[in-house]
């Protein structure tokens, strides 16, 4: 029987040790936006691993998804870096916004964060499927968004500028956060085929508020080839910057590397 500790107002001392936490072997800040209703089930559906978790900062964020409203992010985002988990260790900060990640910038976006959490990898759905594309051996894209027309001529701007090959492209032309994530999953899925089936490499589905982590393998194994979304290879991009390798089945052949 424990003894009571009478210095210490009678209560039992209780021998403990301090393991890694929940987050003991990759800790994956998520910068998220305020509206957003997408982005956190289908990261932690792409992320289903002990040890590995992700951790939320919500940004400001205008209901309409315009150049103007995206870029105005950037102020907001030393902030939302301060909140997440300040007195805990962080692997990654991922920044949650497609379309935001390319009229920012990933480098600014990337400085921003270091100043705030010095020494923490940074990663966003830009970068992170620029670097998909590579592993998957593709540059001949089907692109399909949810965005409005100025929105989408950015996004093709950026990824022609990335040496890209746009050699399809859709829009279901929503003009919030919040009607893109009310897009149906069979709607998104007939899209991703049809565009597939062109003469394509692959397709990438761009947008953090579109649900595309249930039907990334059905798409895949309708047309023979990859599939790559935002969140998809966000959630990849985080891990392995994280220093985890670990394949995820279900997630698409991106995930195979």
């Amino acid at each position: 029987m424990m003894e009571l500790d009478e210095e210490n107002g009678g209560w039992v001392p209780l021998d403990c040790v301090l393991d890694g936490g929940p987050a003991a072997r990759a800790a994956i800040g998520l910068i998220v936006l305020a509206n957003d209703t997408v982005i956190e089930p289908e990261v932690r559906r792409f992320l289903p691993l002990p040890g590995v978790e992700v951790y939320s900062s919500r940004i400001p964020m205008a209901r309409e998804v315009s150049p103007e409203c995206l870029a105005a992010m950037a102020g907001e985002l030393p902030r939302a870096v301060e909140l997440l988990m300040p007195e805990h260790r962080l692997d990654v900060v991922a920044f949650g916004c497609t379309s935001g990640s390319m009229i920012i910038g990933p480098e600014r976006i990337a400085g921003i964060v270091e100043k705030v959490r010095p020494g923490v990898k940074v990663c966003n759905p830009v970068s992170a499927s620029l670097a998909a594309f590579v592993t998957l051996g593709v540059r001949r894209i089907g692109l399909i968004t949810p965005y409005s027309t100025e929105v989408n001529k950015r996004v093709e701007r950026f990824f022609v500028r990335e040496g890209l090959d746009i050699a399809a492209r859709a829009s279901f032309h929503q003009d919030s956060d919040v009607s893109i994530a009310r897009i149906r999953e069979e709607d998104i899925l007939r899209a991703a085929i049809d565009i597939g089936r062109r003469n394509v490499e692959a397709v990438f589905l761009s947008c953090t508020a579109l649900r595309c982590s249930g039907i990334i393998d059905a798409v895949e194994a309708t047309i023979g080839k990859p599939v790559v979304t935002s969140n998809q290879a966000l959630a990849w991009d985080a891990l392995r910057k994280a220093g985890e390798t670990q394949t995820v089945p279900g997630a698409g052949r991106l995930w195979m590397h």
